[in-house]
């Protein structure tokens, strides 16, 4: 009765398999161990096949070995290692392709404020340049115009100050003045005590008044008695009565208008100087706001600086390099274009996308450390620190952009290159796993190897999800605290083929 074909080819790439698995265990294991394996046992190793698989085998497929005989005397030899199945978090190690940019927090596009015309170009591409170092310089008429403008306030604070000073003191005078008057002093002490002090018109004014006051008193004084017996006709008295009247009362309403005059005038004055000060307060800042500082505002002196006057320099914000230039000598330039680019190149950044799958542990990389590679770089590993780690998914990748920040003091990556990110081992939720060398595979079935009970172990198929560099998770085929060979299953393999082309 002849062979079926089905059984010669089954059996042909099981010996093929076989002599290959056999053959290294023959070279590599110890003689004992090669000839527990190579024999063919007297006693047939254990099958625990399922009333199926015994009628599946006359149906035309070959039957599976479930079960192996491992002597516990050969474990040590053979590197067997038991285990258990074990509960925890998966560490996954994460690579991804990232760009370097440049760090557009270092990175300045330079306008120049103001319209005018290129006087002078202090720079070249790709020249580096610090922070305040002299760029470009443009004749610009508004600059001009504003300084000019700045020389005449400044003259003219400087007269209204003066004449703030003579009419403070112009007033604290007469106001002294008429306080003595109102006390009725007498005008030896008067002049005494005011003589050299600056009172302008109103010492005379106030003084004639005053004299003019005590006389017309000292008159009502003189004919008071003399009218009593007679001597002075009472007509007289009463006209002297009435001059002293008027007289007081003409001095007392050139004191008050006098005293409203001259605190009016010092407000005024005060006034005025506060005006001049705001207004050049107003020009020196719209100046510094087109970047100029105290010190170059400090002295302007038209007779001296010429047309100098109107310079407007364009300096560099911070330390870096000119990546781009426009700007040419005689050019008309405005606040509408863009003359230079410089970047401070000393840290980039580094961008990649993030898959949409991996948003659970995303926040675990905030402020992390990556580990960067480029091939024009071989050997070299370079280090970001992750700030950004997305918002928004984009809808045509489903990715996030991540952002991290590395250093370049060396100047290596360059903006616009692509490198390999290494992202750090990040934890995700627990999960059933065990070590990778646990896994045996045969005939497209991923399998490991149960301990049942002392020699005995079982061929258990299981269904694998993620991994790592070490470990595997398990979605099914085994539970928690199933103990299984970990490290030399090869041996168990070995056995379970010779096994199997012995049935």
């Amino acid at each position: 009765m002849s062979t079926p074909v089905w059984l010669n080819q089954k059996t042909a790439a099981i010996t093929a398999v076989l002599v290959v698995a056999l053959g290294i265990a023959a070279f590599v294991l110890s003689p004992g161990l090669r000839n527990l394996v190579l024999q063919k046992p007297e006693t047939h190793a254990k099958t625990d096949l399922p009333a199926h698989n015994t009628n599946a085998a006359h149906a035309g497929e070959a039957p599976e070995i479930s079960q192996v005989d491992f002597p516990q005397e050969m474990w040590k030899a053979a590197g067997l290692v038991i285990g258990s199945v074990q509960k925890g978090p998966l560490d996954e190690a994460i690579t991804l392709t990232g760009k370097i940019s440049l760090n557009e927090d270092k990175l300045a596009h330079v306008f120049p404020l103001v319209e005018g015309r290129v006087d002078d170009v202090r720079v070249r591409f790709g020249q580096k340049v610090h922070q305040g170092d002299l760029l470009v310089v443009v004749q610009s008429k508004e600059v001009g115009q504003g300084k000019l403008q700045l020389f005449q306030d400044r003259l003219k604070l400087e007269f209204a100050m003066a004449r703030d000073r003579w009419a403070q003191e112009i007033s604290q005078n007469t106001l002294s003045l008429i306080e003595m008057i109102r006390a009725e002093a007498a005008i030896e002490n008067i002049e005494n005590a005011l003589k050299e002090r600056t009172m302008g018109e109103h010492r005379q004014t106030l003084m004639n008044a005053y004299l003019a006051s005590i006389k017309a008193q000292t008159q009502t004084q003189r004919l008071a008695p003399l009218s009593g017996t007679g001597a002075v006709p009472a007509k007289q008295l009463l006209d002297a009565e009435s001059e002293g009247k008027a007289t007081k009362a003409i001095l007392q309403a050139l004191l008050e208008q006098t005293s409203q005059d001259v605190i009016q005038a010092s407000r005024l004055s005060t006034q005025s100087v506060k005006e001049l000060q705001t207004t050049i307060a107003v020009a020196e800042t719209n100046l510094k706001i087109l970047g100029f500082n105290d010190h170059d505002l400090k002295e302007i002196d038209p007779s001296e600086m010429g047309e100098n006057l109107a310079h407007y320099p364009v300096v560099a914000p911070f330390d870096g390099t000119v990546i781009s230039k426009d700007v040419v000598l005689m050019e008309r330039v405005g606040p509408e274009r863009q003359i230079l680019t410089i970047a401070d190149l000393s840290t980039v950044w580094v961008s990649a996308d993030i898959y949409e799958s991996h948003l659970p542990i995303l926040s675990q990389l905030k402020d992390q450390k990556i580990r960067l590679r480029s091939e024009a770089w071989p050997g070299r590993q370079f280090e970001a620190t992750i700030f950004y780690t997305g918002d928004v998914v984009q809808e045509s990748t489903r990715t996030l952009s991540m952002r991290a920040m590395a250093e370049n003091a060396e100047g290596l990556l360059k903006p616009g290159m692509f490198v390999s990110i290494e992202l750090p081992n990040l934890s995700s939720s627990e999960v059933l796993q065990v070590p990778l060398t646990a896994l045996q595979d045969f005939e497209g079935k991923t399998f490991v190897f149960v301990h049942a009970d002392r020699d005995q172990f079982v061929r258990r198929v299981v269904e694998t999800g993620r991994r790592n560099s070490t470990s595997v998770e398990i979605l099914s085929g085994l539970n928690e605290g199933d103990r299984v060979v970990t490290d030399g299953g090869f041996a168990l393999k070995s056995r379970m083929l010779a096994d199997l082309l012995g049935e």
